[in-house]
């Protein structure tokens, strides 16, 4: 999976969410393919493309005529079969064709060409596909240039679940560019994939479906300009997916038999569940592969920046509003999921045994479940009244691995039950779940925790010192807003070998040696901006410590209610509420004992960020309005009082104005004020 470009910058600086609005970055999560050109050798194809909204000048910038690759229409056109790509040199376009299924003729049966051979002893399932022309080619384009990467999806049964989605990268493309096809190439090297990838042939409930990605290489034109006025372009490498049909796909029954293959439906993963601290946790097991084990999160949290000072990935919102009644707040954050990696390590032993039992022979093997059917469930306020029920958010971006990216509006009495809840005021409020394999008989939850006290991500900074007489001095420094507290709950580990994957999370041979903290603070809390110097110990002179390790999973946060607050809130877009306000006068007010002769004619009213009113003897009351900080609304905090003064005009031509006056009162009263 691509690397996660999260929407939200430092937190002074935060901008809105636009998920919709990013370019499509291929997700290729398996090894990168390569292809064959022609009878040559296999060339290894890039990793992953650059996404092409990068901010900032680009560093690899390049002038147009330095472009010798096809040129990109403006995005989203370029991700569309029937885009037309320039020509660098002023050719003809350049048009990207589409694939199709190969057939044979077996019988009276038309066939996909799909085969199994034999590769130096490896069992290789070959499946090939015909070029046909794309929306946009015509007589007068010419073939974009391109890399074929194929893989086949299939959705595996869980028995009293949901299924799972399991991918097969085809690591080899053939390109015959003669025939005009393009045979990609899967090695069945896993024990029992060949029956499982033959059952699913079968099964429409597999599901199975065949993905291309078309790898191009463009050049793009940006916003940016060299200091002599040209242009900026750059060149990225980017995977146009496509589906090929049909779909699902299902083999004769004669072709499956040919294949050793034969009818019948998936074997489901099994579900195995046991229980580590007082909780039932369920684990997966894949039926091609005994050895391999799928499990989920123990929870989500909200999540903290890696940025320096660490901030909260939270943004909250307001727009303008004409009333209490239609003001609205947006909460705007980012969970991400937390594994207890103790949890891991004591389900192994349980594990390899139900591996064992089912013929695994290798060592258990744990990932994280992925593509699964996940739903967003919240438990909000309506009313201004606590939660009775979760409520599901089922359009909510879910990756059980990268974490969740939501946003949701409140009406003020809401919001302020939810601002309570996040610093800790209540217990019960935006709490939720993750419902995995929501879809199925027996989904499973994966509780969700929105709270300030409770964050994921590293909250303190160790700076370990080269190794001096068998221990590692370090630095702790706390860069966050907030106090840290349970600072004895740190667990060091010094890390001897590469650390593992990330989808491994476990390993029979763990490659970390655990460390002792001296010199922590007695009170078990770093305030904000704190540092102390620690030592930690516990390796032989024989271990080469690569790095250090540091568990912060257990720490807790003693909130500061207001400097989170300031880093969290966009000014903005800190909407104003416009609220009524009424002027109103007396009759005594129109004549002055200083001034027998004269009367008031009128008295003009000036609302400081508002409006204005006219009062006379005749209408000695009227409305204005006044524009108020929606801030304090959403935090309780009192109001800022009303700034206005009074222009008195006198009969006899003379004007008056008073000084600026504050009023926490929603009635003004004029200030009759003499000519100057």
């Amino acid at each position: 999976m691509s690397e996660l470009r999260h929407p939200f910058q430092p937190a002074l600086v935060l901008r809105p969410i636009e998920l919709a609005a990013r370019p499509p970055i291929s997700e290729d999560p398996w090894p990168p393919p390569g292809r064959e050109d022609g009878d040559g050798e296999i060339i290894r194809v890039p990793r992953r493309p650059v996404p092409v909204d990068d901010p900032g000048p680009p560093n690899d910038a390049i002038r147009r005529d330095e472009v010798g690759v096809p040129i990109a229409p403006p995005y989203p056109q370029y991700n569309d079969d029937a885009a037309l790509f320039t020509d660098p040199a002023g050719g003809r376009p350049h048009a990207l064709p589409r694939y199709a299924l190969a057939y044979d003729r077996v019988g009276s049966v038309d066939e996909p060409r799909i085969t199994i051979v034999d590769r130096a002893g490896v069992a290789t399932l070959l499946l090939t596909l015909a070029e046909t022309p794309g929306p946009a080619t015509g007589p007068n384009t010419q073939r974009l240039a391109h890399n074929v990467l194929v893989r086949l999806m299939l959705r595996m049964p869980v028995l009293g679940g949901a299924p799972i989605t399991q991918t097969h990268a085809f690591p080899t493309s053939r390109v015959n560019a003669t025939a005009g096809t393009v045979t990609a190439e899967l090695p069945l090297t896993t024990p029992g994939l060949r029956q499982q990838l033959l059952a699913a042939f079968g099964s429409l409930e597999a599901s199975v479906t065949i993905d291309v990605y078309r790898e191009v290489t463009l050049a793009h034109e940006t916003d940016w300009r060299f200091e002599s006025g040209e242009v900026m372009w750059v060149v990225h490498t980017s995977s146009l997916h496509m589906r090929v049909p049909p779909t699902p796909l299902v083999l004769p029954e004669q072709q499956r038999v040919r294949l050793g293959g034969g009818g019948g439906g998936v074997e489901p993963a099994r579900r195995i569940r046991i229980t580590y601290e007082g909780r039932s946790h369920a684990y997966w097991q894949d039926p091609a592969q005994p050895d391999r084990f799928l499990f989920l999160p123990d929870r989500f949290l909200l999540a903290r920046s890696a940025e320096p000072t660490r901030p909260p990935l939270m943004r909250i919102s307001a727009a303008n509003a004409s009333s209490e009644a239609d003001l609205a707040a947006v909460l705007e954050f980012s969970a991400k999921p937390v594994v207890d990696s103790q949890r891991l390590t004591a389900a192994l032993a349980t594990l390899t045994e139900e591996a064992k039992a089912r013929g695994g022979t290798g060592a258990v093997r744990l990932e994280r479940l992925q593509e699964a059917q996940s739903l967003l469930r919240l438990a909000l306020p309506v009313n201004g009244a606590p939660p009775s029920t979760l409520t599901d958010r089922p359009d909510t971006d879910i990756d059980l691995e990268r974490g969740v990216v939501h946003a949701e509006r409140f009406l003020l009495e809401d919001f302020r039950l939810v601002y309570d809840a996040l610093f800790g005021v209540s217990l019960s409020l935006l709490r939720g779940e993750i419902r995995v394999g929501a879809g199925g008989s027996a989904p499973e939850d994966v509780p969700l925790e929105l709270r300030l006290d409770r964050t994921t991500g590293d909250m303190l900074v160790l700076q370990p010192q080269p190794v001096s007489q068998g221990v590692i001095p370090a630095r702790l420094s706390n860069p966050t807003e907030s106090a840290v507290t349970s600072l004895g709950t740190l667990r060091a580990v010094a890390v001897t070998t590469p650390q593992p994957t990330m989808r491994t999370v476990v390993r029979p041979v763990d490659p970390t040696v655990p460390l002792t903290i001296s010199g922590l603070p007695a009170s078990g809390r770093l305030g904000p901006g704190e540092s102390c110097d620690v030592t930690l110990s516990g390796f032989s002179a024989q271990q080469q410590v690569e790095s250090v390790a540091l568990d912060q999973s257990r720490l807790t946060v003693d909130p500061d209610r207001a400097a989170i607050w300031a880093l969290v809130f966009d000014r903005r877009t800190e909407g104003r509420l416009t609220r009524q306000v009424r002027a109103q006068a007396v009759a005594e007010m129109f004549g002055s004992a200083d001034r027998p002769t004269d009367r008031v004619l009128t008295f003009v009213l000036t609302v400081e960020n508002g409006g204005s009113a006219s009062l006379t003897e005749a209408q000695p009351s009227a409305e204005t309005t006044v524009r108020v900080p929606v801030q304090p609304l959403l935090t309780g905090a009192p109001l800022p009082p009303v700034r206005y003064r009074t222009e008195t005009h006198w009969r006899s031509g003379g004007i008056g104005v008073s000084p600026w006056r504050e009023t926490d009162a929603t009635i003004l009263v004029p200030v009759r004020t003499n000519p100057a």
